[in-house]
Parts: C-alpha cells; structure tokens; sequence
C-alpha cells in the first residue's frame, strides 16, 4: 500500500520548527519573513523565529492570498503594511509592529498596486 506523501495546511496557521518544539503561528500574526543566509527569519508579533530553509521555498508554501514577494530578500504579510515610502535612495515597506523595514523593488511596487485597491 502507498503512504499518501501529500501534505496539508492547517487553516489559518503555519507550523515552524523551533528546536525540539513545533509552533503553530497564526498567519495574523506573521509581519515578514527575511532572508538571513541560508536561512529565514520569520518575524511575528510576538518574536522572530528562524526557519532552515530557504526563502524561495517558504515563498512555495505560502498562500500567496496573504503574502506578497516585494524583494528577493523580503516575504511580506499584506494586512502588515503601514506605508510605502520612496526616497532619492530607496523604496521601503513600513510594516506594523515592528521599526524593521522590507525592501520593495519598484517593479514589484507596481505589481502590489495591480494587486490592492488605491484610492
């Protein structure tokens, strides 16, 4: 008999290795995740956990309903975003909860505002 390989989500939550513990995150309370090497940084509300594993495949786990990919290095939780600002030097996403800025690359800026209404 084959063993079905297939995995499921739990609805709302994501489940991150910490240790010897497994922790069930709500996606709520998820503001980014960040490359970090070889790994990711999985910023929360309540702390920041890493993940060993590449952002590329978090960004493939990831409903992208919620999460949008606004640099190479930064997955962002879209109920998250404070504000955009452009400077002469950068464009950046503030995001809530935390002082720490994501990176937006102009093209995916546009992408973001094809995606969410603007008024």
């Amino acid at each position: 008999m084959e063993e079905n390989k297939s995995k499921i989500l739990i609805h709302g939550k994501i489940c991150v290795k910490h240790g010897h513990e497994r922790i069930f995150i709500p996606k709520k309370s998820i503001i980014m995740f960040v490359k970090n090497g070889r790994k990711t940084d999985l910023h929360t509300m309540d702390g920041i956990y890493s993940i060993h594993d590449s952002l590329n495949n978090v960004e493939k786990k990831l409903d992208n309903r919620h999460f949008f990919r606004s640099h190479q290095s930064f997955i962002i939780n879209l109920m998250m975003i404070r504000k955009i600002v452009t400077t002469d030097l950068e464009t950046y996403v503030n995001m809530e909860h935390t002082e720490e800025k994501a990176q937006i690359t102009k093209q995916n800026e546009k992408k973001l505002y094809e995606l969410i209404e603007v008024f």
